[in-house]
């Protein structure tokens, strides 16, 4: 009786197998389970042997999102995604369509260096921006894809299979381990959070291991940077001349508010020289002795005629000197000029028009 029933079970659910899906600390599995007698019956995911299951109830191509599990059941296949993995995740699991069909999955979470946590890249707009990663050497054989990550849903964006799509381009290097996507024409809205993946697996259960996460930030055109330096630049350049063209101009101002000279209103009017005669006596110091001279020159048209007397000196005496000028015979005025010395340290002048 026991026999006959556990062969009925197995007619039920099909033959058993287990499926070995390996993902990454921090990574995301995507697990794709098929068969041949899917149908309409609730979808669950459990893990064993604790039982801890989560169950798809929604309607057919929508999420259902509970914890770190989203899944979505369509016609033909059930969806598991399983995120922000750890070691302790690792274990024995089962998806499968409730009373009808069932595959057991091993999930290894496996330590790897070219899978440790996000990292960074940037770009500017119109420029190309590479995001490169590396992957374990099991996934050497395996589709590589390029997956951005949209809210709670990823959208893929190129994979090995085609070379180009739009300004995307990828390419593998299986040599080193590396795949590469180049993003020409980069835009504002391909910004964001990029995965890498593998595909792999067989007919009933496959998987997506996001295994390189890329934080892809683009900012303005570097020529629009450039300018914008230039022009501050530029402007502090300007900024800077005017500030020391003024203080050379404050400075010389200041120099000629403070310059000694003769004033405008210090200089006072002299009335006109009397043509016919003038007296100008000086008193100056020469010396501790006298000079007595007395020159006169009559002075006409023709015959200019100079005569000097010269008086000998005298001890102690004053010193001075009478000039007599005579500049038209029909006007004999005289002009006096005497020039008188005394031992006091005081010079003075005086002039006397008559």
């Amino acid at each position: 009786m026991k026999i006959l029933l556990i062969f009925t079970l197995y007619l039920i659910s099909g033959p058993m197998s287990c499926f070995n899906v390996i993902g990454y600390p921090g990574g995301i599995v995507g697990i794709f389970c098929k068969h041949e007698d899917y149908g309409w019956n609730p979808k669950y995911f459990c893990k064993k042997p604790a039982d801890q299951c989560v169950y798809f109830k929604q309607l057919l191509n929508t999420w259902n999102h509970e914890g770190r599990f989203s899944l979505r059941g369509s016609s033909d296949v059930f969806t598991v995604i399983y995120r922000n993995l750890s070691l302790q995740d690792a274990g024995s699991y089962q998806c499968g369509e409730d009373g009808v069909w069932s595959h057991d999955v091993n999930l290894k979470v496996n330590e790897n260096p070219c899978c440790l946590g996000p990292k960074s890249v940037s770009g500017y707009l119109g420029e190309t921006v590479t995001i490169s990663c590396s992957y374990p050497e099991e996934f050497k054989r395996d589709i590589k894809i390029l997956f951005k990550q949209d809210g709670r849903d990823f959208k893929d964006v190129i994979d090995t299979t085609k070379i180009r799509r739009g300004q995307f381009s990828i390419s593998d290097d299986r040599s080193s381990a590396v795949v590469s996507v180049r993003i020409s024409d980069v835009r504002e809205a391909d910004g964001g959070v990029y995965f890498c993946a593998v595909l792999t697996g067989g007919d009933s259960v496959s998987y997506f291991s996001f295994y390189s996460e890329t934080q892809l930030q683009v900012t303005g055109s570097s020529v629009i940077i450039i300018i914008s330096v230039c022009v501050c630049v530029v402007l502090l350049l300007i900024g800077g001349s005017a500030l020391i063209f003024y203080k050379i101009r404050h400075k010389r101002h200041q120099d000629t508010d403070y310059s000694p000279g003769t004033q405008m209103e210090d200089i006072k009017e002299v009335p006109p020289v009397d043509s016919n005669s003038e007296e100008i006596e000086h008193t100056s110091h020469v010396s501790a002795f006298g000079i007595y001279a007395n020159t006169s020159s009559v002075t006409n048209s023709s015959d200019p005629q100079i005569h000097s007397n010269v008086q000998p000196l005298k001890d102690q005496d004053p010193t001075y000197t009478t000039v007599g000028f005579q500049k038209n015979p029909a006007s004999p005025s005289d002009t006096a000029v005497v020039f008188s010395q005394e031992e006091s340290a005081t010079e003075y002048a005086t002039i006397i028009f008559t």
